[in-house]
């Protein structure tokens, strides 16, 4: 008697199974993971409210800056793009504060304090400087990269969120916050 084709290639169906179990667990966490990463960006969403101590120990609220237009950023003195992008922040901070603008920065560092403190000093940054070190804020706010930046608007809405480093410095960003600002 002649043996069936299954029963002379037994290890073709068993990697014909695990293909296709591949291919079903592979569309899932893709399908999974988009849904995950559109409900993690929030935009139009009440910015989730937090507070944090500063450089100096004080504790800071984001609810105690609303009115204002914020630029939140999480970062890392570890994260050379944070590095980068952390002096055009101070910049646009300098430029637009007396109009209503806020920048904070939410360290999510567990270093010495000191380290942080020499970051900001060599940097010669002016804006407020948040601790993060169990990262609460950053987990509310869904930031799984770093830096994470987040636009929100006088009411406390999010309007946008950048996930990488970012040129403040061009027309087309420095306009978006112009237009929040002219917004009572």
């Amino acid at each position: 008697m002649k043996a069936s084709w299954r029963e002379r290639n037994p290890s073709f169906l068993l990697a014909l199974f695990f293909a296709l179990t591949a291919l079903l667990y592979s569309s899932f966490v893709v399908s999974f993971s988009v849904a995950q990463a559109a409900e993690q960006a929030k935009i139009n969403a009440p910015a989730p409210d937090f507070a944090l101590p500063d450089l100096e120990g004080k504790e800071i609220s984001l609810s105690s800056l609303k009115g204002k237009v914020l630029i939140l950023t999480f970062w890392s003195i570890y994260c050379q793009p944070c590095r980068q992008e952390m002096p055009m922040m101070d910049s646009l901070y300098q430029k637009y504060r007396s109009e209503g603008l806020d920048v904070v920065g939410v360290n999510i560092d567990r270093d010495p304090l000191a380290s942080v403190q020499n970051f900001v000093k060599e940097n010669r940054l002016t804006f407020p400087i948040l601790l993060d070190r169990e990262r609460s804020a950053m987990r509310a706010y869904r930031g799984h990269f770093l830096p994470s930046t987040f636009l929100i608007d006088r009411s406390g809405i999010i309007v946008d969120k950048v996930v990488g480093i970012r040129d403040w410095s061009t027309p087309e960003h420095r306009g978006a916050i112009e237009k929040l600002l002219k917004k009572k």
